[in-house]
């Protein structure tokens, strides 16, 4: 998980300065033939790294702090490599800036409190906090893999706080843009740093990344995935969900088609952050 929890401090790094250096790349602008835009528009409008200033504020002292949020998992040592080492690396890029860590799962949350007595904040809970402390500047740097259920939280969490600082932003997920309207590709870059932890593969064998799987409309990332995945022309590599689409009773039939066998995959879990 190197790549991607370095992809995460990247994404953390960007959103500071995007804060802090007033930079608007990477965010949405509306077509400037649009002349009379109504809130509604420019709402729906708002994509891709969003910022607020506070103007009633803007004489408070710049105080600065990096609010990192994660879904989260209980398993203490995966937290450890990934999670917690992606805040490490925050705070090393980041000195003398207060680095705080939240996650959106309240279960795994509560069941941490309950296994190892260690109390992790929501994300909600984690402001109030930094707002009592005096800090009045805050990028939320999103440690999710794309736009989903658990991004739509964090992008709440900013609507309902923006107002109670001098200045926010909240950065996108490690994939996000697609390349359209001169926007990078971002999961073209997630797959070439991905791929440098396959192992190798013959033609008769294959790799199968495992993800989660979601309600949300988001699921159609994994398409996505699969074509960039094809696209990078890296053998037969499939990805599949445990509870969206594509399912493994998906790829299966793929593999059996391509001339694979039924014990020639290496399964390859993607983790949960």
């Amino acid at each position: 998980m190197t790549q991607i929890k370095r992809a995460g401090a990247i994404a953390a790094i960007f959103t500071l300065f995007a804060v802090f250096a007033g930079a608007a790349e990477a965010a949405y602008t509306l077509s400037s033939e649009v002349k009379d835009a109504t809130p509604a528009l420019i709402k729906a409008s708002q994509i891709g790294v969003r910022v607020y200033e506070n103007k009633e504020m803007k004489n408070l002292p710049d105080k600065d702090a990096i609010l990192v949020v994660s879904f989260g998992t209980t398993f203490k040592e995966s937290r450890r490599k990934t999670i917690e080492k992606t805040v490490e690396d925050i705070r090393a890029e980041h000195p003398g800036t207060k680095v705080v860590l939240a996650f959106t799962s309240h279960i795994i949350i509560d069941r941490i409190k309950a296994k190892e007595g260690l109390t992790i904040p929501t994300p909600e809970s984690a402001l109030e906090k930094l707002k009592k402390d005096g800090y009045t500047r805050i990028a939320i740097a999103s440690l999710d893999i794309f736009p989903g259920m658990e991004y739509d939280y964090d992008v709440a969490v900013f609507d309902i706080y923006k107002k109670q600082f001098k200045k926010m932003t909240i950065g996108t997920p490690i994939m996000y843009w697609m390349g359209q309207e001169d926007q990078p590709d971002d999961i073209a870059e997630f797959v070439k740093a991905f791929s440098t932890q396959f192992p190798k593969i013959g033609p008769s064998e294959a790799i199968l990344v495992m993800a989660h799987g979601t309600p949300h409309p988001s699921n159609a990332y994994y398409s996505v995935i699969q074509t960039r995945l094809d696209k990078a022309k890296l053998g037969n590599v499939f990805i599949y969900t445990v509870e969206g689409w594509p399912g493994l009773d998906d790829v299966i039939p793929v593999l059996k088609d391509r001339g694979g066998q039924e014990g020639d995959c290496h399964a390859y879990d993607d983790g949960c952050w």
